[in-house]
């Protein structure tokens, strides 16, 4: 799409603006920026073309573009698309599996157990909520490393179905993981949500359901919001009812144990 001057000029200002008062808060709170880590991104489709860069200059220092970079431990790409986020996952899972795998022979099951929440299961659940959503190859790639984690705890063979060990474990799958952090979320958050109740007046089965958004985009689709607001509507009855938060997040737990999806 192309730019005119004026609007190229406009966006320019709006820039240098932006950059004065993140300035101005980085030095009153004495704050330094490392050049070497910081980066410019411009968030786009892939069917986007980006014609326009303005200029970013922090502190007498011109800030480069970047099409990926990390933050908070989580691989951000200028497409919101987590194919480079789920590979470095994988090589720093496959590294716990072999440990596991080498362990297990002179450790006790109880022990394995710890190193798995430990060191898998702390990798898996980290940003979940962001990349949980991306579906098809990525996260089945994730869940096949599970499930080899899995079977190699309990030393049965690569044909051996993970879905009574998961239970025996009491170990949650990736998508049953993925599943209990939007509804927790989405939970935490229900006060800024509108109920079906309110956007309409008719007394259906769904009226106490939170009311979901109609999207266009397959990034809504899979977002937190989105993605949280349906699944927590496809809960029974009595864990919605729920009041306590503890024992909402106790229960779905439970339910999600108990079908290992």
């Amino acid at each position: 799409m192309l730019i005119s001057d004026s609007d190229k000029r406009l966006l320019q200002t709006k820039i240098d603006r932006l950059v004065e008062e993140l300035e101005t808060w980085f030095n009153r709170n004495d704050l330094v920026i490392n050049a070497g880590k910081t980066g410019v991104m411009l968030f786009h489709n892939r069917q986007t073309q980006v014609s326009v860069k303005p200029l970013v200059t922090f502190n007498n220092m011109n800030m480069d573009y970047t099409v990926e970079i990390k933050f908070l431990g989580i691989q951000i790409t200028d497409t919101l698309k987590w194919h480079s986020h789920v590979q470095l996952l994988a090589g720093k899972l496959c590294k716990v599996a072999f440990m596991i795998n080498s362990l297990k022979e002179v450790l006790s099951l109880n022990l394995i157990r710890n190193i798995y929440f430990t060191k898998f299961h702390s990798l898996l659940r980290f940003g979940i909520l962001f990349w949980g959503g991306a579906g098809g190859e990525l996260t089945t790639r994730l869940l096949r490393i599970q499930k080899r984690v899995i079977r190699s705890m309990v030393g049965v063979s690569a044909r051996t179905s993970c879905r009574q060990l998961f239970k025996e474990l009491n170990i949650l799958t990736l998508v049953s993981l993925y599943i209990m952090e939007v509804i927790c979320y989405v939970r935490k958050h229900h006060q800024f949500a509108d109920l079906n109740s309110n956007i309409h007046a008719h007394n259906t089965r769904r009226k106490m359901d939170i009311h979901i958004q109609s999207h266009n985009t397959d990034l809504y689709k899979r977002s937190v919001i989105n993605m949280g607001t349906y699944l927590y509507n496809k809960l029974p009855g009595y864990i919605k009812e729920i009041d306590s938060y503890k024992t909402f997040k106790k229960e779905l737990k439970s339910l999600l144990l108990l079908h290992s999806f």
